[in-house]
C-alpha cells in the first residue's frame, strides 16, 4: 500500500510539473505567434514609383521539371516591372526541364513577355558545393554591373503580377541589404505526409520571421552585397544558397526583411516519408548555417515536444491505472498546450491564405476532410518533428534531387555522387 501511495505521489508531482511546464511553453509559442500574426495581419503591399525602382536579374536554376514549372516561369516572364532579366541555368539539355523552359519562352516570344530571358545549361559541376551553388555561380558570372539587385527564385514558385515589386520595394531603404518572403502550404488532396509538412511548415514561418532566416526561393539582395562581401565565392563551397546570404548581411551591418505580402502558396502534396525527409533537409541547412543557436534550438523543442509527448502517454496510462486525479492533471496539461497550439496554427492559417487570396490567386477551402485529418495531424507532426531534428543534428549526408552531398560545416560541402533526373519522377521526388 506504501508504495502504491509512493508511485500516486510521484505520479502526481510529475503531472503537475508537466501540466505547468505545458502552459508556459504555451504562453511562449504564443508571444512569438503573436508576433508574427501581427505582421501577417497589419500587411501592406508597398509598391515603389517606376523611375525608382532597380534594375533586376531573376536568377532561376532548374535540375528536373516540376508540374508548376512552366505556369511559374510565365509568370516570372510577365511581371509588372519596367526593367528586370531573367537568367536560368538548366542541369543539361538531356534534363527534363530544358525541353519545358525553351516551350515556354517559344511560346511567350511571340506575346508580351514583359522582359528578355537568356537560357544555358550548367558548365562546370563544382565538387565543393551543392549544384545549385554551382550553377548560381555561373549566373552571377553572366550578370554585368548594371544590375542593381539581384533576385533568387525556386521553379515551383506561383509568382503573383506584382511580385517582383512588392520583394524589392523594402530595399528603397538604405539600412535594408535584402528581403524575402516564404511559401505556405496548401495541399490540394489533403495527403497525410502533405498536412503534416504544412503544420511543421508554420513554425518554419514563425522561427524564420522571428530569426530572420530567409527562404531562398523569393529573395532579392542588393548586388552591392554579393560584390562586397564575396557571396560569390562563399557559394562555391555551400550546400544552400539562402543561409550564406544571412551571414553576408551581418558582416555588413544590414537588415534582412520578412515581406509578409509574400506569403506564397505551395500546393503540392507529398506523403509521410517525403516530409520526414523533407524537414530533416531542411533543419539540417538550419543546423549548418546557425550552428551557434542550434543546441538552444535543439534543447527547447526536444523539451517542449518531449513533454508533451510523456504527458500524453501518462494521461492515458494513469486513466487505465484508476488515478484518476494524477490523469486529470496530464490530461488538462496536454489539452491546453494541443488547444493552444491548434488555436495557433488556425489564425496562421486564416492570416496566410488572406494574403494569398490578396496576390489574386485560389485558396481552396478549409472545412471538410482535412479539417477532420488536422488532429492526428498535428500529433504526427510532433514525432517526426523530434525525429528530423535529431536526425539534422547527427547527419552527415544529404540526398537533394538525387544528388548525394557531404556536408560538415557551412564551407564544408564535397559532392559525392549524383544521378540522373528522369522525365518521370513525379513532383514529390523532384521538388523543393
Amino acid at each position: 500500500m506504501a508504495s502504491l501511495s509512493n508511485v500516486r505521489m510521484t505520479l502526481l508531482y510529475l503531472a503537475t510539473f508537466a501540466f505547468w511546464a505545458l502552459i508556459g511553453f504555451a504562453a511562449v509559442n504564443a508571444l512569438c505567434t503573436t508576433i508574427t500574426l501581427v505582421a501577417l495581419f497589419r500587411h501592406r503591399r508597398e509598391r515603389s514609383d517606376d523611375r525608382e525602382l532597380p534594375r533586376v536579374a531573376i536568377l532561376l536554376c532548374l535540375r528536373g521539371a516540376d508540374p508548376q514549372l512552366a505556369g511559374g516561369l510565365r509568370r516570372l516572364m510577365n511581371q509588372q516591372y519596367p526593367d528586370y532579366e531573367i537568367f536560368i541555368v538548366i542541369d543539361s539539355e538531356t534534363d527534363p526541364a530544358w525541353g519545358v523552359v525553351k516551350q515556354s519562352v517559344d511560346d511567350a516570344g511571340g506575346k508580351s513577355a514583359a522582359c528578355q530571358v537568356h537560357i544555358s545549361t550548367l558548365r562546370q559541376r563544382l565538387e565543393t558545393c551543392s549544384l545549385k551553388c554551382s550553377s548560381l555561380d555561373q549566373l552571377l558570372d553572366q550578370i554585368d554591373n548594371s544590375f542593381e539587385v539581384v533576385v533568387l527564385a525556386d521553379s515551383d514558385l506561383e509568382s503573383h503580377p506584382t511580385w517582383l515589386r512588392e520583394l524589392v520595394a523594402p530595399l528603397d531603404d538604405p539600412r535594408v541589404g535584402a528581403a524575402f518572403g516564404n511559401r505556405w502550404f496548401l495541399p490540394a488532396a489533403g495527403w497525410m505526409g502533405s498536412l503534416v509538412r504544412q503544420v511543421c511548415n508554420a513554425i518554419g514561418v514563425v522561427t524564420m520571421h522571428l530569426g530572420q532566416i530567409p527562404w531562398g526561393g523569393s529573395l532579392a539582395i542588393r548586388a552591392s552585397v554579393i560584390q562586397e562581401s564575396g557571396l560569390r565565392e562563399t557559394l562555391t563551397r555551400s550546400i544552400v544558397d539562402d543561409g550564406p546570404v544571412r551571414v553576408a548581411l551581418r558582416e555588413q551591418g544590414l537588415k534582412l526583411q520578412f515581406v509578409p505580402s509574400l506569403l506564397m502558396a505551395n500546393r503540392e502534396d507529398c506523403d509521410l516519408r517525403f516530409a520526414h525527409n523533407f524537414l530533416t533537409r531542411q533543419l539540417k541547412w538550419t543546423q549548418t548555417y546557425m550552428s551557434s543557436q542550434w543546441p538552444v534550438m535543439l534543447v527547447y523543442t526536444l523539451g517542449v515536444l518531449g513533454i508533451y509527448m510523456v504527458t500524453v502517454v501518462l494521461a492515458i496510462v494513469c486513466a487505465l491505472a484508476g488515478f484518476v486525479d494524477e490523469a486529470i492533471w496530464f490530461a488538462v496539461g496536454a489539452a491546453i498546450y494541443s488547444g493552444t497550439v491548434m488555436t495557433l496554427w488556425f489564425l496562421l492559417d486564416v492570416a496566410a491564405r488572406r494574403i494569398i487570396r490578396a496576390q489574386g490567386e485560389p485558396v481552396p477551402g478549409f472545412f471538410g476532410v482535412q479539417l477532420l485529418k488536422l488532429p492526428i495531424a498535428m500529433l504526427l507532426a510532433v514525432v517526426i518533428h523530434v525525429s528530423a531534428m535529431v536526425r539534422a543534428s547527427v547527419l552527415r549526408r544529404v540526398i537533394w534531387r538525387g544528388v548525394t552531398y557531404e556536408v560538415l560545416g557551412p564551407n564544408e560541402v564535397y559532392l559525392l555522387n549524383e544521378q540522373a533526373m528522369e522525365a518521370s519522377l513525379e513532383s514529390a521526388n523532384v521538388s523543393l
